[in-house]
C-alpha cells in the first residue's frame, strides 16, 4: 500500500525526520508536511487519490500556489518514491526546468505502470511537454482555508482552536510564513494571532481594495472606459460565461509622465473588481535583493510576484498585479549592445513568458518611459499599450473634491474648474493630491475651513517679478499665440504663471505632425521664433527669454538638413545637432534658415501687432487664458489665420 494513503498520521510525518533530530526540528518538519498534505488532499478529488494509492499509471499536474510550495508538496508526494514518479520544477534551473527536458522519464514511468505527478507553480512553462500532453487530471493547490487551519491547530498547537478564523487568513502568506506562525509550544490562539499579524504586515503589497483609493469616476474618460471593460470581462469570467483567453483585455501597459495616475489606475481597478491588489516594482526588487542586484535574485523576485498574484486569484477568482517601473524589468534589447543583451536576456525572457500565462490575474504594467520597453512585451497576446497623458481639468476636479472630502462643497464646479485651469493642461492627479494636502494643512493652521483662495495661492502664487518682466513674458506668449493661429493650429491655453525656469507657456491642441514636411518644419520653427520676434517688434528689443525656443529651433533645422533629408543632401547623420560644433557648412545653412524664418516671424508680428498687444494685455490682467478666450480676442479684432491644413496620407 502506498504511504501516500496513510499520510496525515503523526507517525508517518515524523518518519520524514532523522531519529537524531532534536524536537524543534521534528516539530517544524511535522507542521510543514502536514500543511502541504492538507492543501494537497483538498485539491485532489477522492477518486484520483484512490487511483494514485492503487498505483494506477495516471498522469497528474499539480499547480502550486507559488514556487516555495513546490518543495513541500513534492516531499509528501515522494513518500513512496518506488511507486510514484514526482517531477517538481519551480523554475530555479533555467537549463533543466523547461518543457523539452524530462520527457523520456515521464514516458518510461507511465509505460512502467507508475503514477506520474508533476508539481510546478507554472506547469506550462516548466513541466515536461509529454506530461502536459498526457495529463489525465490537472489540479490547483490553494493556500489553507479556515477548516484546514483548524485541523492543523488541533494537531500542532496547544489548547482549543478558535471557532472564528477569518477566511483568507493565510491566502497572502508564503508557505514558510504560514509554517513560521506555528511556534514551538504556542497555543492555538497564539498561532492564529501570528497568522493575522503576518497577513496584516503584507497589506502594502497584497490585499483587498484599500480605503484610500479614489472612485472609478475620478479616472479620465479613456481610463475609466478601460477599467469598466475589464470589470465587465472579469464578471463574465467569474460567472463562467467566457474563458480567460476570450477576455477583451487582461494585461495593459500604461505609459506616461510621472503622477499621471498609472498606479492609481491599478488600485481603482482592484477596488472596482473587489479583487486583491499585488504591487511591486523592479526598483524595489533590486533594493530587496541581498546580492547587490544580482539578476538571478531579481528574476526570482519577479517569479514570486506573479506566484503571489496567482495565489490571490485562486482565492478571490481574480487579482490585480501592478508592476511599476516596468521599463527596468523588460528593457528594450534592440537598443543594447551585445554585452547588454546577454546580461538582460534571462530576465526579459522570463518576463515575456510570465506575461503569456496569467489566468485570473489582471496585469497593469506602468512606466514613465514607454519607448524604452522591449517591443516583444507589447505584441498581441501580451501587454496592450495605453498612453496616459494629463487627465484634464474635469478629472482633476473630481480627484481634488474626493481628496478634500466635504471641503469646498459650497464652491460651484464652474468656479473650481476656472481655478484649476490656472494650473495648465499638464497638471496631474498627483499634483491635485498635493494641492489638497497643502490646502487642508493651511486651513488647519489658520483654524478655519479650506477656501478657494487657498487653492489659488497654491496653483498660481503671487507673481514677484517686476512689471517690466511680466510684460516681456506676456508679449512673448502672445507672439506664440498669434503664430499658432497663423499656422492654422488651435490653442489649448496661454499662461504667464511662472513654473520652474519657465516664465510662461503656450500650448496647442493635439500633436505636431509625426512626419513633418519641409513646409511644416519651417512653420514649426516660425512658431518657436515668434515669441522673440514679438518682443523685438513691440518692445524694441529681444530679451534672453527665448533660450529654449532658439535651442529647439536650431536642433529642428539641423536634424531636418543633416538627418531627415529635407535640405540639399540626403546624407544621414545620427547626431545632426552635435555636428554643428565642427561642421561649418551645416552651421551656415542652419543660420541662414534661422535668419530667413525669423525675418518672416518679424513680418508676421508687425502685421498682427494689434492681436499681439490685445492678447498680452489680457494675459497681464488674468495671467491665464484658455484657448477659446484667445480665439475670441483674435476674432474680435477681425484677424483670421488660415484654415487648419490637412495632409495626404
Amino acid at each position: 500500500m502506498s504511504k501516500l494513503g496513510r499520510l496525515g498520521g503523526e507517525d508517518d510525518i515524523f518518519d520524514a525526520v532523522d531519529d537524531d533530530a532534536d524536537e524543534p526540528a521534528r516539530k517544524a518538519v511535522s507542521v510543514a508536511d502536514a500543511l502541504a498534505w492538507e492543501c494537497l488532499r483538498a485539491a485532489l478529488p477522492s477518486d484520483l487519490r484512490r487511483r494514485i494509492r492503487r498505483g494506477d499509471p495516471v498522469a497528474v499536474i499539480v499547480q502550486a500556489p507559488g514556487a516555495e510550495w513546490c518543495g513541500p508538496l513534492t516531499r509528501v508526494l515522494r513518500r513512496d518514491s518506488a511507486q510514484i514518479l514526482c517531477v517538481s520544477r519551480d523554475g530555479s534551473s533555467r537549463r533543466e526546468h523547461e518543457p523539452a527536458k524530462g520527457n523520456d522519464e515521464v514516458a518510461w514511468g507511465l509505460a512502467g505502470g507508475r503514477p506520474v505527478i508533476g508539481v510546478s507553480q507554472d506547469p506550462q512553462s516548466f513541466l515536461p511537454s509529454a506530461l502536459l500532453s498526457a495529463a489525465d487530471a490537472r489540479v490547483s493547490v490553494a493556500p489553507p482555508d479556515a477548516n484546514m487551519l483548524r485541523r492543523l491547530l488541533r494537531k500542532h498547537a496547544r489548547g482549543k482552536a478558535p471557532t472564528e478564523i477569518p477566511d483568507g487568513t493565510a491566502a497572502a502568506l508564503t508557505f514558510a510564513e504560514t509554517v513560521s506562525a506555528f511556534r514551538a509550544g504556542a497555543s492555538a490562539r497564539d498561532v492564529v494571532a501570528n497568522l493575522l499579524r503576518a497577513a496584516e504586515s503584507k497589506k502594502a503589497h497584497v490585499g483587498g481594495a484599500v480605503a484610500d483609493v479614489p472612485p472609478l469616476d475620478c479616472l479620465p474618460a479613456d481610463l475609466r472606459r478601460l477599467a469598466q471593460d475589464i470589470v465587465s470581462g472579469v464578471a463574465d469570467y467569474r460567472a463562467g460565461r467566457i474563458r480567460w483567453r476570450d477576455m477583451p483585455t487582461t494585461a495593459v501597459l500604461l505609459a506616461g509622465p510621472p503622477g499621471a495616475g498609472k498606479t492609481t489606475f491599478a488600485a481603482v481597478l482592484s477596488r472596482a473588481l473587489g479583487a486583491p491588489l499585488i504591487t511591486d516594482s523592479c526598483g524595489r526588487m533590486f533594493a530587496r535583493s541581498g546580492d547587490a542586484g544580482h539578476l538571478g535574485t531579481i528574476a526570482r523576485a519577479m517569479q514570486d510576484c506573479f506566484d503571489a498574484a496567482r495565489a490571490a486569484a485562486a482565492i478571490a477568482g481574480a487579482s490585480v498585479l501592478c508592476l511599476d517601473e516596468f521599463d527596468a524589468a523588460c528593457p528594450d534589447r534592440a537598443s543594447m549592445d551585445r554585452r547588454g543583451r546577454d546580461f538582460w536576456a534571462p530576465l526579459v525572457t522570463l518576463v515575456l513568458t510570465l506575461l503569456e500565462n496569467h489566468e485570473g490575474v489582471i496585469i497593469v504594467a506602468a512606466s514613465n518611459c514607454g519607448d524604452a520597453i522591449d517591443a516583444a512585451a507589447t505584441r498581441p497576446g501580451r501587454l496592450r499599450r495605453v498612453d496616459v497623458g494629463p487627465p484634464g481639468v474635469e478629472s482633476l476636479m473630481r480627484v481634488l473634491r474626493w481628496r478634500l472630502g466635504g471641503a469646498l462643497s459650497t464652491v460651484a464646479d464652474t468656479d473650481l474648474l476656472a481655478a484649476l485651469r490656472l494650473a495648465g493642461p499638464a497638471a496631474t492627479p498627483a499634483q491635485a493630491a498635493d494641492w489638497a494636502r497643502d490646502m487642508l494643512q493651511a486651513a488647519r493652521g489658520a483654524g478655519r475651513a479650506p477656501a478657494l483662495d487657498d487653492l489659488l495661492r497654491i496653483i498660481a502664487p503671487p507673481d514677484e517679478r517686476t512689471p517690466a518682466d511680466r510684460r516681456v513674458a506676456a508679449i512673448h506668449e502672445a507672439g506664440h499665440c498669434v503664430a499658432y493661429r497663423e499656422a492654422g493650429m488651435q490653442i489649448a491655453s496661454a499662461s504667464i504663471i511662472p513654473r520652474g525656469a519657465s516664465g510662461g507657456e503656450t500650448r496647442a491642441v493635439g500633436r505636431r505632425p509625426e512626419f513633418p514636411t519641409r513646409a511644416e518644419l519651417d512653420a514649426g520653427v516660425m512658431i518657436l521664433l515668434a515669441g522673440r520676434a514679438a518682443e523685438e517688434v513691440i518692445l524694441g528689443a529681444a530679451s534672453t527669454g527665448a533660450v529654449a525656443d532658439l535651442a529647439m529651433a536650431t536642433r529642428a533645422l539641423a536634424e531636418g538638413h543633416a538627418a531627415h533629408g529635407l535640405g540639399e543632401t540626403l546624407l544621414h547623420r545620427s547626431d545632426a545637432a552635435g555636428s554643428l560644433a565642427y561642421d561649418r557648412d551645416l552651421r551656415e545653412i542652419v543660420e541662414a534658415d534661422l535668419s530667413r524664418l525669423y525675418a518672416q516671424s518679424l513680418a508676421l508680428m508687425r502685421r498682427r501687432r494689434g492681436d499681439v498687444e490685445q492678447i498680452a494685455e489680457a494675459l497681464l490682467a488674468r495671467r491665464f487664458l484658455a484657448g477659446d478666450e484667445v480665439a475670441a480676442l483674435i476674432a474680435a479684432s477681425g484677424a483670421r489665420g488660415p484654415n487648419p491644413r490637412g495632409r495626404d496620407s
